[in-house]
């Protein structure tokens, strides 16, 4: 071959790799598909480089096999994880059973192990020079130029489902914020304060407090079984039910106010989640409370210096298509009387030494402030208990209602 030969050689196959790379570019810049990139890709390798054999792996969470031909049954079943911690570089391969393999071409990106790709020769009675050793630099920029693009393409649809994702929990979030109530009643007879913290953006912990007429009250906690959205778009459902049910089924009782809020949390739910509830119908004016207890954690009512828990219920609702049984409690509303409501969240939190905050907290600031008012009662335990978590990461969704009765 004569100088002249060797220059038009090396300038057509430089033609042809830049004619290649701009194909490629352009077809990322045209935002094709995975697949695309792949076929094109393919085409280049098998049909105008003239490479018979070829694996490409690529990771993403654990090594994946997307494009192969002139592969036998037995070299599809390789280990890639086993195989790249061998190549770090690009290397001769001399390894039992990929005999019909020359290089192994490992793709890194940003430093971390992205693509393997294992290539074979043209026929060996062909007298041409090999197409890996005489393209191995265009055979590199090109792999890592699809499989880089096609890892920004799947970046950026994560990405871009992430950033959706936010926007919805940010949208729950404020739609959660709509259920819980922004005034407390605090007048003459009445005077309520809470406190709401969602484990995530959203929860499944409820709390209300329904006015019926001046003299008589609803009062709820509730807590859905797990977290999250889930739980709160069952808690938003239990919401509309129970605000129905208080304020349009005149002459309904207590007790089966209760059996129809299970009904509806084991249609809803299917058995898979439930609430515990702890809901009374207050009478401020003949100072009495009637409650039911369903499997949630127990209220404290203080009178003085005595403290009573109120535990008359049953099992939490949603647990089975009809409660097995069922009871209401009552209890008197002295004047100066506290009832605190919470949920688990709020005495289960452990601080570093993984103890729990328990019901000591709660009973000494319904001891030392119960007098102050319901405000000063809530104060107390949440500034306790943030110097128990000591910015450790919240457990639970936890709310807190005290009502005091004056």
């Amino acid at each position: 071959m004569t100088r002249l030969d060797r220059i038009s050689e090396r300038l057509n196959l430089k033609e042809f790799q830049l004619k290649a790379l701009l194909d490629v570019t352009k077809a990322i810049n045209n935002n094709l598909g995975t697949a695309e990139l792949l076929q094109l890709y393919e085409s280049i390798m098998q049909e105008q480089l003239g490479i018979t054999r070829l694996m490409l792996f690529k990771r993403v969470q654990g090594w994946e096999r997307i494009l192969a031909f002139g592969t036998t049954p037995s070299e599809t079943e390789l280990d890639a994880e086993h195989l790249f911690g061998q190549f770090t570089d690009i290397s001769l391969i001399d390894i039992q059973g990929l005999s019909g393999f020359d290089l192994a071409v490992p793709v890194f990106h940003r430093e971390q192990p992205l693509a393997l790709l294992l290539v074979g020769d043209i026929d060996e009675e062909s007298q041409r020079m090999s197409p890996t050793v005489k393209h191995l630099n265009f055979i590199q920029t090109l792999t890592n130029l699809i499989v880089v693009a096609m890892e920004n393409k799947r970046m950026g649809k994560l990405a871009l489902q992430q950033e959706r994702d936010r926007r919805e929990l940010e949208l729950a979030a404020e739609m959660q914020g709509m259920l819980i109530p922004n005034e407390l009643p605090n007048d003459d007879l009445l005077e309520c304060a809470a406190w709401y913290q969602p484990h995530r953006q959203v929860g499944g912990d409820y709390y209300d407090v329904i006015r019926q007429d001046k003299d008589r009250v609803v009062l709820c906690v509730a807590d859905v079984s797990g977290k999250g959205i889930a739980a709160s778009l069952l808690v938003s459902n239990f919401q509309a039910t129970l605000r129905a049910l208080v304020q349009y089924a005149e002459g309904e009782t207590l007790e089966s106010m209760v059996h129809d809020l299970n009904h509806k949390v084991f249609s809803n739910a299917r058995g898979e989640r439930f609430i515990t509830l702890f809901i009374a119908e207050c009478d401020l004016r003949s100072r009495t409370i009637k409650y039911v207890n369903a499997g949630h954690n127990a209220p404290i009512l203080t009178t003085g210096s005595s403290a009573r828990e109120l535990t008359e219920g049953g099992i939490g609702l949603g647990m089975m298509p009809a409660l097995p049984f069922l009871k209401s409690g009552t209890a008197e509303l002295p004047r100066g009387c506290t009832l605190l409501c919470y949920t688990d969240g709020l005495v289960e939190q452990e601080d570093a030494h993984e103890e729990p905050f328990g019901t000591a907290h709660l009973l000494a600031a319904l001891r030392d402030f119960s007098s102050t008012g319901a405000l000063a009662v809530n104060t107390a335990i949440t500034g306790k208990f943030e110097a128990h978590r000591s910015g450790r990461p919240y457990l639970d969704d936890i709310a807190l209602l005290t009502c005091k009765f004056k």
